[in-house]
């Protein structure tokens, strides 16, 4: 094959240049709009915008989840839409169109990254691609728990607290607070230990400090939704989770526990007003957040011991007076 001459090489950069213009003018600026995660039952909207100019039609829009297409709009083709069968995807036909995808009733099957691929239509077919993460949230089944092996501290001496969150898809982070100020973990797990019990909520009860291996009852008390210092930096970011929605599991389950521990020297500066506020947050995304707490009170000194000397003083006085005195009787009676 002979090469092009200098004019012919020219005529096809200048067509290469035109046909390349065309594309960009016609179809561009394609965003896609996947939210980051979701609750299980939620419903999903999955958005793909783009501009088309210069008189360029819509070819096609196409959706996948990983490789495998399940949705696809065709506007010369009637029915426009077409839903291709996928494990954990249910379209919602009647609210789905050019632009948008409505997802029925989230799972953790449906969870993956989500692409959104557009074609202009003829000359260019230019074609762009878009993708982005979706992850389905399955929370905790009841609040996490904060137990600790004594309700007294002193200062110098050293707290221990370990906190767990139910198993949860993905995990619950967990975060420590002292009076209402992030604290640092000494360990962060996803295997409960050996001596650890779950206590779902069975009646609500005010939440006190228990040795580990004694029976802890988890209440409605303890779950509730942060408003402390600390976490009004972050409030933005946590709301509540819609009433709980039960579904037939059809997958492996993937849930797992969270498991701190803090281990710290406690100092004076630690107490307000006589006692110490240990606070543990779980929290998954900004789709659910809940906490424990435990309230520690100040060592005190052994009252009865002060009581006891003080007695002991007072009745050694006594004695020697009464003492004293009986021997000033008997000098003045000789």
């Amino acid at each position: 094959m002979e090469p092009l001459s200098r004019g012919g090489r020219v005529f096809v950069a200048f067509f290469a240049t035109v046909f390349w213009g065309i594309g960009v003018r016609g179809l561009h600026n394609l965003d896609i709009n996947v939210p980051n995660a979701v609750l299980v039952g939620e419903t999903v909207t999955l958005e793909c915008t783009w501009q088309l100019e210069d008189e360029e039609a819509l070819y096609s829009v196409k959706w996948y989840r990983g490789r495998e297409e399940f949705y696809r709009y065709i506007p010369k083709e009637l029915p426009h839409t077409r839903v291709f069968p996928l494990p954990g995807i249910e379209v919602d036909i009647s609210r789905s169109g050019a632009r948008r995808v409505v997802l029925q009733e989230a799972t953790p099957a449906m969870a993956g990254r989500f692409r959104c691929e557009v074609s202009a239509d003829a000359p260019t077919f230019h074609t762009e691609i878009r993708s982005a993460p979706l992850e389905v949230v399955e929370t905790p089944e009841w609040g996490p728990k904060l137990v600790s092996d004594r309700s007294w501290y002193g200062v110098g001496s050293t707290l221990r607290a370990t906190c767990a969150s139910p198993p949860a898809h993905p995990p619950a982070n967990l975060t420590f607070a002292l009076n209402g100020r992030e604290i640092d973990m000494e360990f962060f797990v996803h295997e409960l230990p050996e001596w650890f019990k779950w206590d779902p909520p069975t009646k609500a009860e005010t939440t006190t400090t228990q040795l580990p291996d004694e029976d802890f009852n988890i209440n409605d008390e303890n779950v509730q939704y942060l408003d402390e210092s600390y976490i009004n930096l972050h409030k933005e970011e946590i709301r509540r989770p819609p009433k709980e929605t039960k579904f037939d599991r059809s997958g492996p389950d993937n849930r797992m526990p969270s498991v701190g521990e803090v281990l710290f020297v406690v100092r004076h500066a630690a107490f307000e007003g006589g006692s110490l506020r240990l606070t543990c947050i779980a929290s998954i995304y900004n789709l659910y957040a809940a906490r424990a707490e435990l309230i520690f009170d100040m060592e005190q000194p052994e009252v009865a011991s002060v009581l006891g000397v003080r007695n002991n003083a007072i009745e050694s006085s006594i004695s020697t007076i009464v003492l004293l005195s009986i021997l000033i009787l008997l000098y003045n009676t000789r």
